[in-house]
């Protein structure tokens, strides 16, 4: 019913606005030209009924239609979607915050001994921001099925890392391991996932990223 309305009134408000306009416009031309109004023809029946038999016959498949139900992936399988976002490790090791507050301790010792001392913020300034990008191992029953690297955001590159990917999986019980590197090797990973879990028919298991436990979550 209501893509029925929605059509429906698709249809009608241009019209009426068309309709309007054209109103106001022959009724300007003949304030304009000083031209007596014209004499209002009677509204036809059989055209009416013409155009409203034409709109159900467009919009009567269009309700029907729009009701049958659809599915892109196969009814009996589920799906598994990695999504979160993590930031992988500076590509050079240099912490604004170490870096600040040496510089903080230097700035109070000499304002001690001198009394005549000025903040050096260049290496604060040099200090590059760039972070090494995720990479994701996903192994399904021992097989691997995915292994990508992930790009980090920002004009600097120093931004999060998206994380996204989606793969159907027959319904059933199956182990996920899930590996997830973020120092620009692939010696040991940062984090780690692995879990059993039962997948029926048309559920969706998701893998995400908790900053609060620290850790990799399946549900």
């Amino acid at each position: 019913m209501i893509i029925i309305l929605i059509t429906l009134f698709a249809f009608i408000i241009p019209v009426g606005i068309y309709l309007w306009r054209e109103w106001r416009k022959n009724k300007a031309k003949e304030a304009k030209e000083g031209l007596a109004p014209k004499k209002k023809k009677p509204l036809s029946i059989s055209g009416l009924v013409r155009v409203s038999v034409l709109f159900l016959i467009m919009a009567v498949p269009v309700y029907f239609l729009s009701d049958l139900p659809y599915s892109y992936y196969p009814k009996d399988d589920g799906m598994l979607k990695i999504a979160f976002k993590h930031s992988g490790t500076r590509v050079a090791d240099c912490e604004e915050a170490d870096l600040i507050k040496q510089e903080g301790d230097r700035y109070r010792q000499q304002l001690k001994d001198t009394r005549q001392v000025r903040m050096s913020i260049e290496k604060i300034a040099k200090c590059p921001r760039e972070r090494n990008p995720v990479v994701i191992e996903l192994f399904v029953d021992g097989q691997k099925i995915l292994d990508k690297s992930y790009s980090p955001t920002g004009l600097k590159k120093d931004m999060a890392s998206y994380i996204y990917d989606e793969f159907t999986v027959p319904a059933g019980e199956h182990s996920f391991r899930v590996l997830l590197y973020n120092t620009g090797r692939k010696d040991t990973p940062a984090y780690a996932l692995d879990e059993k879990s039962m997948v029926k028919p048309r559920e969706v298991k998701v893998v995400w990223f908790s900053d609060k436990a620290d850790a990799l979550i399946l549900e």
